[in-house]
């Protein structure tokens, strides 16, 4: 049984709200005219990098036979919270319920929170993503645009790494970088080639002391130079169609540019909205480093009802791991998230059960070897290694967040548990589909799927009839 703790909106008390004020952003606005019938866009090829041929291995890593795992021991007891109830989505009548959810590579890959919204029991287009981090061509993002174009002068700055990632932060805490003139980037924001549906479209900049120029042109129309300039700080470039837009490309002509993120505004209310921010390496420290002043900006017309923060497989990676500094780092992530959002509910999702990968010497018994082979002795997993030592990490981990989560009025869920504990990577990694991607860190889509639909059983909102849909009334269900 999982255990969750109930969120207390009484929890902003907490907070020094003076020393977290918003900075107003500077805002230029731009009457554009959108176009029917507009063309695929089309992104500019990319020299492929020149690789170095690489000799065959003679003895690759590989996922070990079953017979190679050792029985995991039973998961340590933790510090569980007595039972509490946990109302199902319910916000005013007079908006949508709204969910954010930080994280990793996991959350990038857009499998989990994509099941999560089939989960909802909403119409196919009953959930919307209004703001999108920068993170656009970005190998294994997937993001609810239909393409987007990202020239190869734009440098990423993720805001787990600090410095100026971490001080100028876009709402999915990172950003991209170009003092390149002639650097672009383009958008195609329709579902498909017949769905325009955002009349307004929000660019997210840092302005500069110095004015920057840029080249702006909308469904494939003629380009329009605009001059951003302001105080130093967020920027907003709004550019209002008089329909649906369906294109966006922007073009450096001169200043430093840092883009923060995409803010899509349709007329058509949906029931729900989940903003996905999710980049590859995260870790939570993002949160941890980020001026909160400069963050809390681009939520300023924007409240939620939930926010997630899915950490812990990249902070697991480290080495030695210490799972006091893991604690102390955890603590101050999560204080600067409530202190941004103190009003909302809020869960700490744990990372997965993670496995080792062992030489294929060791694997000599596994199915499908030939007789020859069999009848070798069989080689031991690499001398020293622990098959389950993430899988302890892991567990440390969703344990310290279940702890933390309880002292800031939070939920915890724990993918390693919903997997069956430690050593569950190996079971999955069998299954027919597999669950397991072949690193065993990673899932597959049907993996990530079957983890939102424990996602969404265990904190209930299973099944969701039509009167208890996220923004209407719901019943109270009790979680143990």
């Amino acid at each position: 049984m999982y255990k969750f703790l109930l969120t207390l909106s009484c929890a902003a008390a907490v907070f020094d709200a003076a020393a977290q004020e918003a900075i107003q952003p500077a805002v230029t606005g731009m009457q554009v005219q959108a176009r029917s019938d507009v063309a695929d866009l089309v992104c500019e090829k990319k020299p492929l990098a020149a690789r170095p041929a690489r000799a065959p291995d003679p003895d690759p890593m590989e996922i070990p036979d079953d017979s190679l795992v050792p029985v995991a021991p039973p998961p340590a007891a933790s510090a569980a919270a007595p039972s509490r109830t946990l109302p199902a989505p319910a916000a005013a009548q007079e908006r949508p319920y709204r969910m954010a959810i930080w994280g990793d590579s996991h959350l990038a890959a857009g499998f989990f929170t994509e099941e999560l919204a089939k989960q909802l029991n909403l119409p196919p287009d009953g959930v919307s993503n209004v703001l999108l981090p920068a993170n656009m061509g970005r190998a294994g993002v997937r993001l609810p645009l239909r393409r987007a174009c990202v020239s190869s002068d734009w440098k990423y700055e993720p805001g787990y790494l600090g410095r100026d990632n971490a001080t100028a932060p876009g709402p999915g805490l990172m950003n991209m970088f170009s003092d390149a003139a002639g650097a672009t980037l383009a958008w195609d924001v329709r579902k498909n080639a017949q769905a325009p549906g955002h009349e307004r479209i929000r660019v997210l900049y840092q302005q500069t002391a110095a004015p920057l120029r840029i080249g702006v042109s909308v469904d494939g129309g003629a380009e329009q130079e605009v001059t951003l300039q302001g105080a130093a700080g967020p920027g907003i470039l709004e550019l209002d169609g008089d329909r649906p837009l369906s294109q966006v490309k922007l073009r450096l002509i001169d200043g430093a540019f840092r883009f923060q993120g995409l803010e899509l505004f349709s007329a058509r209310a949906h029931p729900f909205e989940m903003d996905v921010f999710g980049y590859p390496g995260a870790t939570a420290a993002g949160w941890r480093s980020a001026d909160l002043g400069y963050l809390r900006s681009w939520f300023q017309e924007r409240s939620y009802d939930l926010v997630a923060l899915e950490f812990g497989t990249n902070e697991g990676n480290v080495k030695p791991f210490d799972i006091a500094t893991y604690r102390a780092n955890l603590v101050e992530a999560v204080r600067n998230m409530r202190a941004v959002f103190p009003m909302a509910a809020c869960v700490l999702i744990a990372p997965g059960d993670r496995g080792v990968l062992v030489p294929r010497s060791a694997n000599l018994r596994k199915k499908g070897r030939t007789a020859a082979r069999t009848k070798q002795k069989k080689a031991p997993a690499r001398p020293g290694v622990d098959l389950l030592a993430y899988s302890k990490i892991h567990a440390d981990i969703a344990r310290v967040q279940k702890e933390v989560a309880e002292d800031a009025g939070c939920l915890a869920w724990s993918m390693q548990e919903a997997m069956g504990g430690p050593g569950a990577s190996y079971r999955w990694a069998q299954q027919s589909p597999a669950l397991m991607a072949k690193d065993l860190i990673h899932f597959t889509a049907a993996g990530y799927r079957q983890l939102a639909r424990d996602f969404v059983r265990d904190i209930g909102w299973t099944g969701l009839p039509a009167q208890a849909r996220p923004g209407e009334a719901a019943p109270v269900t009790t979680l143990f």
